[in-house]
């Protein structure tokens, strides 16, 4: 019956029925990623946490925890957000697709527990169901106490609700327990909690201490807790539990210790009323399994207790299709489940963010802003929202602007759909002066796993525009399937209906994407020039140079601003040396190349959208930018490209200008974002010179951020002074591509073949130790990492960085036979 259901649902999907056809209209492929994407969970801040997408006023919130109760410091141990520090054995997503659901593991040793979060949704997208399925670690006496709480948001005079309803269900049967919602948004909704038989914890020595505090039987207590502060719900449960332990000590001459599970329950110890919060707790002896199924009431495929198993079935298999027909990695790889698990795990850090952002639109910065800089002028914006990925649900979880391009790279092949919703919604941020922030910080909830000095964003500050760069990938692709459409004049049928999409309707409706280019594009020129003009750097400060007066183009020359002595953060590579000590009139030659492809990118746009004078403009704009790195920042003696400092010793008009080299990602950028002219095969002869130099920048692990030969390797906080980072070593692979594999030079009778044969190599050497590095720490951490340690191939900083550690994914997937 199983296999019958499962072929059915695929054979469903895959003949993407549909109610209309193309062209689609923007109305109809919203309304159908809408429904899709509706739910998920999209609080990856928590272990497991679910809410829907774009219902910001009176949306239904839910969250897990779990502790051990047989431990007397079990209230301690309570697991919600992701916190590093909780040091479990492994959690993460085995398996996930934010359109069609997920399984996620949780190894947590220190409570004896081992979790598996399965998310599932039916064909409609309307209604969902969690499988929680446990068991315990070791044989020992456990109690394994597991925590839902859910609420359903409304302000005053709201008619929202969310109650218990024990109208059908009798609860000493305890296999049910039922609640009734509703929303002004989703409309009337009920939650069941469901399971066939369980284990409920229950000792013959002792009996609990009193009929409110039973193990044995589900424990729930209604409140209620502001919307805005739901994010505190640990903190809240943690405070009424240990009110409620500290009554029974004072009431208990003695107490057991197999009373422990019967005091760490939780009971209504201060008789609140019945609130919009419910909290659930479940204390289980040995394996337990339930599900949480929750039905719109309208709705015409109501998930059923008995039909979720079959459900997860399907949704694993689909999502696994999916996987293998984007990614063509044999089953026989030793990466394939790395790889799986990697890319669910990317997929598992989208979220959904609303509220308020701190903004100081009053501090500037100039030369006397070089010291640790604070933001003492916020005021809050908003409220706003984002769809984004984050770089690590553990440490970064909020949408950070240069870490999403390179997410948006790696996902617009899998479901191009779901990409260009992230970033229509990054967009949308676009204020009327043209500025994006930094990080997006939005709400409580987010600024709570935030320290202070990071929360306030100052429109003054910028970040590499990889986001532009995406987009021009988005169109790129657009305008070719365009032009393949009209060639084969395709009459294509899809389905906007179907939950289990395959995330390609822009793919078979490219005229879409182009049409919102057209609509966007007035505020993407916008930020295109606060860009500009916020980081312009003073150029004119050189103009007593011979070569930089006849030869610079004058409005082509950057600096980050906001950079300090020991940091530059608007750079995204933190502490990577720069000039000391710094001055207004620096120039970056990382600004300069992030600038050079924005301007590209708006030039491709201008291109799709045939625009002939921006195009011209953007063309010459790219020009004078490609000409000014030679011009200002090659540096012919060390053979780099380098920052650039004014010389306030300098004797000679010569010696003005003062190169600051530090020879690593920075001056490997113009070549890794393909600003060097394909036909400077010298320039190009240098580039692949150093990154095939053991004693600079190539290790066995991929390429160091900075060479080892560099005053400043190894030391301060060896963050962007050394370690391996795959964001910039997955832009050097593909320079590496473009120069010598795709280049229409490598046919050429006047080539230098033995520097194509030398750059080939490199490809091939570094792409497979890069590969091989991050599986091998994989499988012995089980986790991926911010970064790889330079000397050994660990991994270090972050753990558990699913954001563009992922990059690995591609690599792995683009030319799987060659491993």
């Amino acid at each position: 019956m199983v296999s019958i259901l499962i072929a059915f649902w695929i054979a469903l999907w895959q003949a993407t029925l549909c109610v209309c056809k193309v062209p689609l209209t923007a109305r109809e492929y919203g309304r159908a990623n809408n429904q899709s994407l509706l739910w998920a969970p999209y609080r990856a801040n928590c272990y497991f946490g679910l809410k829907p997408r774009y219902i910001t006023e009176e949306p239904f919130v839910l969250g897990m925890m779990w502790f051990n109760s047989m431990d007397a410091q079990g209230l301690s141990k309570v697991r919600h957000f992701v916190e590093q520090g909780d040091k479990l054995d492994k959690y993460g997503w085995v398996w996930y697709d934010p359109r069609i659901g997920g399984k996620e593991m949780i190894i947590d040793s220190e409570n004896n527990m081992k979790l598996n979060f399965t998310f599932v949704k039916s064909h409609s997208g309307e209604n969902w169901a969690i499988q929680v399925e446990g068991n315990k670690i070791r044989e020992a006496d456990t109690a394994e106490s597991i925590v839902l709480y859910m609420k359903q948001n409304g302000g005053e005079g709201s008619t929202s609700f969310l109650k218990e309803d024990r109208s059908h269900v009798k609860r000493s049967n305890k296999n049910e327990i039922s609640f009734s919602g509703h929303s002004g948004q989703l409309g009337a909704y009920s939650v069941r909690i469901y399971s066939d038989q369980n284990d409920f914890y229950k000792n013959d020595k002792v009996m609990p201490l009193s009929s409110d505090c039973d193990p044995s039987k589900p424990s729930v207590l209604s409140l209620n807790i502001p919307d805005d502060q739901l994010w505190k719900a640990k903190d809240v449960f943690q405070t009424i539990l240990g009110d409620s332990i500290k009554a029974h000590m004072e009431s208990q001459a003695e107490l057991n210790p197999y009373s422990v599970p019967s005091i760490l329950t939780i009971r209504n110890i201060h008789n609140f009323p019945a609130g919009n919060v419910q909290y659930v707790q479940q204390t289980f002896q040995n394996h337990f399994k339930f599900n949480i199924i929750f039905n719109k009431k309208s709705s015409s495929d109501q998930i059923e207790p008995n039909s979720v198993d079959h459900l997860i079935l399907l949704a694993e298999d689909l999502v696994k299709q999916k996987f293998d027909s984007k990614f063509n990695i044999p089953e026989s790889s030793k990466f394939k489940t790395f790889a799986e698990e990697t890319f669910s795990n990317l997929l598992g850090g989208l979220s959904y963010f609303h509220g308020t952002q701190l903004v100081d639109r009053k501090t500037q910065f100039d030369s006397e802003s070089f010291e640790k800089f604070e933001l003492l002028n916020s005021n809050e914006e908003g409220p706003l929202e984002l769809f984004s990925m984050v770089p690590s649900r553990a440490f970064f979880p909020r949408g950070f602007y240069w870490d999403e391009g390179f997410h948006l790279l790696q996902l617009m092949d899998y479901d191009a759909d779901v990409a260009f919703e992230i970033l229509q919604s990054w967009f949308n941020l676009i204020d009327e002066d043209g500025w994006i922030p930094r990080e997006v910080i939005l709400g409580d909830e987010a600024r709570s796993k935030v320290p202070e000095e990071f929360q306030v964003q100052n429109p003054n500050i910028a970040n590499p525009p990889t986001l532009l760069l995406a987009f021009s990938e988005f169109l790129n692709k657009a305008k070719t399937l365009q032009e393949e459409i009209l060639d084969v004049h395709l009459e294509q049928e899809y389905s906007t209906n179907n939950v289990y999409s395959n995330g390609d309707i822009l793919n078979k409706n490219p005229e879409l994407l182009i049409s919102y280019a057209k609509n966007i594009y007035p505020k993407l020129l916008k930020h295109y020039e606060w860009f500009r003009d916020t980081q312009k750097g003073l150029l004119e400060e050189y103009m007593d140079v011979p070569e930089i007066s006849s030869k610079a183009h004058a409005d082509e020359a950057y600096r980050w601003v906001g950079r300090t002595f020991t940091h530059c953060l608007p750079s995204g590579m933190d502490d990577y040396p720069r000039a000391l000590p710094p001055d207004v009139a620096e120039l970056h030659v990382d600004a300069l190349s992030w600038v050079g492809v924005m301007t590209r990118s708006m030039k491709q746009i201008a291109t799709v959208l045939d625009l002939e004078e921006d195009i011209q403009k953007f063309t010459t704009i790219e020009n004078n930018i490609i000409e000014n790195l030679d011009v200002l920042h090659w540096n012919d003696e060390k053979k780099l490209y380098c920052d650039i400092t004014y010389n306030d010793e300098a004797v000679e008009d010569t010696d003005l200008r003062k190169f600051v080299c530090h020879e690593g990602y920075v001056s490997l950028l113009p070549f890794a974002l393909k600003l060097i002219p394909s036909e400077n095969i010298e320039r190009l002869e240098h580039i692949i010179d150093t990154m095939s130099n053991n004693e600079t920048l190539r290790t066995p692990f991929g390429l160091r951020s900075l060479s080892k030969q560099d005053e400043f390797y190894d030391t301060g906080e060896v963050y962007w002074r050394g370690p391996i980072w795959l964001n910039i070593n997955y832009l050097c692979l593909d320079a590496l591509k473009f120069y010598f594999q795709e280049s229409p030079l490598r046919n050429s009778k006047q080539v230098n073949k033995e520097l194509f044969q030398k750059a080939n190599d490199l490809y091939k050497q570094l792409r497979r130790d890069i590969i091989e590095n991050v599986y091998s720490v994989w499988k012995q951490d089980g986790y991926v990492y911010e970064q790889y340690n330079h000397k050994t191939g660990k991994g270090s900083g972050v753990q558990h960085f699913t954001g563009w550690t992922a990059l690995v994914v591609n690599m792995i997937g683009k030319q799987p036979d060659e491993l």
